[in-house]
């Protein structure tokens, strides 16, 4: 898609001025040019490009994508120019200005028009009357102008008009990009297409809880246990005869023992001899 550069030099200086112009020359070719070469071709600051870019992108004439610069950390703004969007903002101002004609030419037609000799002001014939005939701006006498001239400058002008507006509309638009189908696959015949089986999502095993286990307690001892001897029951009447029997017992043990020792020292040493 090809917009005479008259055209676009036109649209872009009425937005953006000179400076917008020079940039637009740059890029108008291109996709994603960095404001980084615009600003260093360009011998100005990167603000300064910025500043015309934005004034662009107010009637949506150039668009940006940006990236980050993995070093510096900070974002670089790419800019390329919209011709479409150009050609379609072309065409409506070119409209406007069809109409602004038109309606002053039919203006033209209804009466006498009255002039400043310095071109200050213009005024119809009712105007010029409430003014008393004089400039509102340099106070000089209004002249009634020659509106058969003017009229024929306005019929060319929209002539010239007519022209561009078909040139600029008989440039067509990019056609979107269509991808290509994909072409389905051929299955042999006798054979099974082969289907592939889904992989089904694993579920993660929840984790296990832990078990805490008590460890075995010991075995204690088993104490024994002393035999539980019964005494016999023992009545007061019955307690000093038997503290009695008890003594003598305790007399009676030692001289058993002895006449045992010497019993048993007789029979020794008559086995010797």
């Amino acid at each position: 898609m090809k917009i005479p550069d008259n055209y676009v030099k036109e649209l872009v200086h009425d937005i953006g001025g000179e400076r917008a112009v020079n940039l637009v020359f740059l890029i108008k070719e291109k996709e994603n040019v960095s404001e980084f070469k615009i600003a260093e071709k360009m011998n100005i600051t990167v603000n300064e490009v910025r500043n015309s870019l934005y004034r662009l992108q107010d009637k949506n004439l150039v668009f940006f994508t940006r990236k980050k610069d993995k070093k510096k950390g900070w974002y670089i703004y790419f800019w390329t120019f919209d011709m479409p969007k150009a050609r379609d903002l072309i065409l409506d101002r070119k409209q406007l200005k069809k109409q602004e004609l038109l309606q002053i030419l039919k203006e033209e037609k209804q009466g006498n028009v009255y002039v400043c000799p310095n071109k200050c002001v213009r005024f119809n014939a009712e105007q010029a009357l409430d003014h008393q005939f004089k400039c509102t701006e340099c106070d000089a006498v209004l002249i009634e102008e020659n509106v058969d001239k003017r009229t024929e400058k306005i019929k060319k002008e929209l002539e010239k008009l007519n022209l561009e507006i078909d040139e600029v509309s008989k440039i067509q638009k990019p056609l979107p990009k269509i991808e290509p189908e994909k072409k389905a696959k051929k299955v042999v015949k006798g054979k099974k297409p082969i289907i592939k089986k889904k992989h089904e999502k694993k579920h993660k095993p929840l984790p296990k809880k832990k078990v805490h286990h008590q460890k075995p307690q010991r075995k204690e001892k088993q104490k024994l246990q002393k035999p539980i001897v019964h005494k016999p029951v023992v009545h007061e009447k019955q307690k000093p005869a038997i503290q009695e029997k008890h003594k003598q017992q305790v007399h009676s043990q030692p001289q058993q023992e002895r006449k045992g020792f010497f019993s048993n020292l007789k029979n020794k040493l008559s086995r010797s001899k």
